[in-house]
């Protein structure tokens, strides 16, 4: 059975799309492959360019934040702002040019989308000209997070491998297997993604989760909190703005469901009870509300110290009254 030209891998993050469709690519590309359910030979040659990331016949479109992110590249604050959160329309028009020049090795090309709804409708329709032009050499691996926000047509013209989250048992045996066993206790804060948790402890930014989080167990002076909480954001291994409102929203959330009796979604019961029990309940959900409409500016504040004073300023009424 021949594979469909365009694949679109769709679920949640952190689960292993990337990795199945990195794996799936080299496959693709393998020049001396084991069996039709075998994985690629990794040394044939196609393998080793795959495995320098130098293969000719093979393409990745992402937005250059994470292309810098990836690439592990030191820039200037003022670079990292101008860099894209988008797949830019230059990008397809290179991708044009990719699609009808024959490959070099003489066997299949395979072009890696991440994420698809980084891609605008002007970008996506100008993608779905090539869509529309199947080659039988020529493979599409999209990867979307949130696949429902993609045009009906994109859609139509992949076929959907739709993604889910590992048994809670087999999550905690893989983090065992990482030795990152001691973080299983935030499996629930990131949706039961293992390898969205692997990624943050090894990258560093689940010490930070950790430290906001120890933050907000002990609420104290709003201000105080904020400075704090810029030196995360600006941080190498950084909290983004979005990300540490979301740590808050989650946190007020469960506080809300901790205070009604009710069990908690991302913490641990051990965790909020002491908060919960010196919040009131309507302070909390007037809090959720507040915190909710400034996630809306959190990837462009005009100031930052400014708005992460506001957001501890609201986020600490209910724990401070």
């Amino acid at each position: 059975m021949r594979l469909p030209h365009a694949l679109l891998f769709a679920g949640p993050p952190g689960v292993g799309k990337r990795e199945l469709a990195e794996a799936l690519a080299a496959r693709l590309l393998c020049e001396a492959p084991r069996g039709a359910y075998e994985t690629a030979c990794g040394e044939c040659p196609s393998c080793l360019m795959m495995a320098n990331g130098q293969h000719p016949d093979y393409r990745v479109l992402q937005p250059e934040a994470d292309s810098e992110v990836e690439g592990g590249e030191g820039v200037a604050d003022g670079d990292k702002k101008k860099a894209s959160r988008q797949i830019r329309i230059q990008q397809i028009r290179e991708l044009e040019d990719f699609f009808h020049v024959g490959g070099h090795r003489g066997g299949a090309r395979v072009c890696l989308i991440d994420p698809a709804e980084a891609m605008n409708p002007i970008v996506a329709n100008s993608l779905l000209k090539i869509l529309e032009e199947p080659s039988s050499s020529f493979y599409f691996i999209m990867i979307s997070h949130r696949w429902r926000n993609l045009l009906p047509t994109l859609l139509s013209r992949s076929r959907r491998v739709m993604f889910g989250h590992p048994p809670v048992e087999e999550s905690q045996r893989w983090l065992a297997e990482q030795k990152l066993d001691h973080t299983a206790r935030w499996l629930p804060f990131f949706g039961h993604a293992p390898l969205a948790l692997a990624d943050a402890a090894r990258s560093g930014r689940l010490k930070a989760l950790e430290t906001l989080v120890a933050d907000l167990q002990r609420p104290g002076d709003p201000l105080a909190l904020a400075v704090r909480w810029e030196g995360l954001v600006k941080a190498d291994a950084a909290l983004e703005m979005e990300e540490l409102v979301v740590v808050v929203q989650k946190w007020l959330f469960d506080l809300g469901l901790s205070r009604v009796g009710a069990p908690p979604r991302y913490f641990d019961r051990q965790t909020l009870e002491p908060v919960a029990k010196k919040a009131a309940l309507p302070a909390l959900l007037r809090a959720q509300q507040q915190v909710g409409q400034l996630r809306a500016w959190a990837n462009h504040p005009l100031n930052p110290k400014l708005f992460l004073e506001d957001l501890c300023v609201r986020a600490l009424k209910p724990l401070n009254s």
